[in-house]
């Protein structure tokens, strides 16, 4: 078995979780990934910096572990997977800075482009759906987009549904369960199971794959039976935020035993997809292309 995937048995014991009074939680989005499309988003939201799926098959590639926040909020010898670092009053903040924002109809929140919002603590915190519960409280925003790739998020389907400008995003690199560097059989079919359930509540569903793996030749069939609506394809290459490079500096580039500087997998699902979804987008561009209220 991979170590990766053992690795992650072992997570919550080499956890080191430390607590902190943040300053601010919605940080502006100028240029970079989230803004290369023609809807942009303006804010993203993070409640924690590192993640306690660091240590998991995505904390391989995860471009996050690469980012100033990460680096700097360290202790020394900490590795990706190894320490989460909390902001305990974010939804305090988040309720601040609403309730002072003069032009909350523009805003475009992301949450969260570097930590999971639905990762294990989630259900103990319940940071995210304090935060959901600031937002209800606010209807006139653009767009809320919760992305995550944890079932979890089922816990809090009544939550977002009381936001009228939200939407779920999941993410779903591949269908094959048996790459060393992917996830396993349950978690694929927890999340297909997720999406369902979401689309079925009536919530707005995107799916992500992203960054997109080797898949099956049933992988587009199945995405498209989830009632999706809204699918974006990403690649290393294109959607790490540096062409490649960060992904390049990655334990993932050392494990993968195909070519993932070159697109053309995600380009074959892309075109599949197109032929039965309207709304199949492609990386930066798709993510920052979902039409909001104004």
């Amino acid at each position: 078995m991979c170590f990766l995937h053992v690795h992650q048995v072992f997570v919550r014991q080499l956890m080191n979780i430390r607590y902190t009074q943040a300053k601010s939680i919605l940080s502006p989005q100028r240029r970079g990934f989230l803004t290369a499309g023609e809807r942009p988003y303006t804010h993203s939201l993070s409640w924690a910096t590192g993640c306690q799926l660091g240590a998991l098959y995505c904390g391989a590639y995860c471009y996050a572990q690469m980012l100033p926040n990460w680096h700097f909020g360290r202790q020394e010898g900490e590795a990706w997977g190894e320490a989460l670092i909390i902001k305990e009053n974010a939804p305090e903040l988040l309720e601040r800075q609403l309730s002072r924002a003069r032009k909350r109809h523009d805003m475009r929140i992301f949450m969260s482009p570097v930590t999971d919002p639905y990762q294990p603590i989630e259900r103990k915190l319940r940071l995210t759906r304090r935060c959901l519960a600031v937002f209800a409280r606010y209807d006139d925003l653009d767009l809320l987009l919760i992305q995550t790739r944890a079932p979890a998020v089922l816990d809090d389907l009544e939550w977002i549904g009381a936001i009228p400008y939200a939407w779920l995003g999941m993410t779903i690199e591949t269908d094959r369960h048996n790459l060393p560097y992917g996830p396993t059989k349950s978690q694929v079919e927890r999340r297909l199971a997720a999406v369902k359930r979401a689309v079925e509540f009536g919530l707005s569903v995107q799916i992500a794959v992203s960054p997109c793996l080797p898949y099956s030749e049933s992988f587009a069939e199945r995405l498209l039976e989830t009632g999706a609506q809204r699918i974006v394809i990403d690649t290393f290459a294109v959607g790490d935020g540096s062409r490649g490079a960060r992904t390049g500096k990655s334990p993932f580039a050392a494990l993968a035993d195909y070519d993932w500087r070159d697109d053309e997998i995600a380009v074959s699902l892309y075109q599949q997809l197109s032929e039965f979804h309207a709304a199949v987008e492609w990386s930066g561009a798709g993510f920052a292309g979902i039409a909001g209220r104004r």
